[in-house]
């Protein structure tokens, strides 16, 4: 497993409220305005989206999903490249030649036709591969490229979106770690439950690599969204 949510309480994360609550989602799950547009794969596939949702499954047998507000499965993705967070707006991340002041559907329609202007790039599919599921400030499973030539592919396509979008110079562009959330963490169990959590998380990480060796998504999808239950195309690349 990537991260667990012992080793989060260890390190006294738990000191300070969970990092997206009340900014992302309430106390009680429901989700907040946090808006942006982003270029996406949806995870369509039926299956898939099963076994996404099996740790919530997993974690809910035992009354411990209550930490988290959890994803629809029909939001389930994974991003190849963000493009703006409309409360994010530091230089640093911030798309040159956007003014910093623009409204939010403004900035939006800036960005949506950079994108539609960006080079097509490869033909789907591309095809990730599970690396750990992770548990602390969220749950969400890690991927990579299924192969060395796919995870070349997915950094060639970081690398033309980021052109495009005036986004060069955003810190951590070469580090970013693909991956699929599936809920963010709204409220800290104590250490007993946190030990539990690691336990099943363990069990459902082992699962889902039986279940799902790989996955397939289609083209990339550039969406709007008003938070992080739904995801709308405005259209593919």
């Amino acid at each position: 497993m990537t991260y667990r949510m012992s080793d989060a309480l260890s390190a006294r994360i738990g000191d300070a409220p969970p990092p997206y609550l009340n900014r992302r989602f309430d106390a009680e799950g429901r989700p907040l305005k946090d808006s942006g547009c982003t270029v996406i794969a949806h995870i369509r596939d039926a299956q898939a989206r099963a076994a996404l949702d099996a740790p919530r499954c997993r974690l809910a047998m035992e009354g411990l999903d209550r930490f988290w507000a959890w994803l629809p499965p029909s939001s389930f993705h994974m991003t190849m490249f963000d493009l703006l967070l409309h409360n994010r707006r530091e230089a640093a991340r911030w798309p040159r030649g956007i003014p910093a002041d623009a409204t939010d559907a403004e900035a939006d329609a800036i960005m949506l036709e950079r994108m539609r202007a960006a080079a097509p790039g490869d033909a789907p599919p591309w095809r990730v591969a599970p690396q750990g599921l992770y548990c602390s400030m969220g749950i969400g499973l890690a991927l990579e490229g299924a192969t060395a030539r796919e995870e070349a592919r997915l950094r060639a396509l970081r690398d033309r979106l980021a052109a495009a979008a005036g986004l060069t110079h955003r810190p951590g562009h070469a580090e970013y770690g693909f991956h699929v959330t599936l809920a963010y963490l709204i409220a800290w169990p104590s250490p007993e439950e946190a030990a539990r959590i690691d336990r099943l998380a363990h069990q459902a990480e082992a699962e889902l690599a039986a279940a799902l060796p790989d996955i397939r998504l289609g083209a990339p999808e550039v969406c709007t969204f008003t938070d992080m239950t739904e995801f709308l195309p405005a259209f593919a690349l």
